[in-house]
């Protein structure tokens, strides 16, 4: 794992876990904890069965079809601008 690799991983982990920890919001840190395992998981499962990560499966993908790159990377956007409005929005 090259050092852009395990500053990728920090600024993840340390996105998500960190603040969560900071403010004592300890649900939230959980759901980003289970996140990282899953997806942990998940990363294992594609390099043991495929040989490639998943971002070289996308990578692949967006080098294929850029059209589709941007189709998948667009929804991620509106998914995460989504729940980011939702966190920020007080609902009574």
């Amino acid at each position: 794992m090259g050092i852009g690799e395990i500053l990728f991983i920090a600024a993840l982990v340390g996105g998500f876990l960190v603040p969560s920890a900071l403010c004592k919001q300890w649900r939230l840190f959980f759901v980003f904890l289970i996140f990282f395992l899953c997806f942990g998981l998940c990363e294992w499962l594609s390099v043991a069965q495929t040989g490639m990560s998943i971002s070289q499966h996308f990578w692949k993908l967006d080098s294929a079809n850029p059209t589709a790159g941007w189709f998948v990377v667009g929804g991620m956007a509106v998914a995460w601008i989504a729940l980011l409005i939702h966190f920020k929005i007080h609902k009574k």
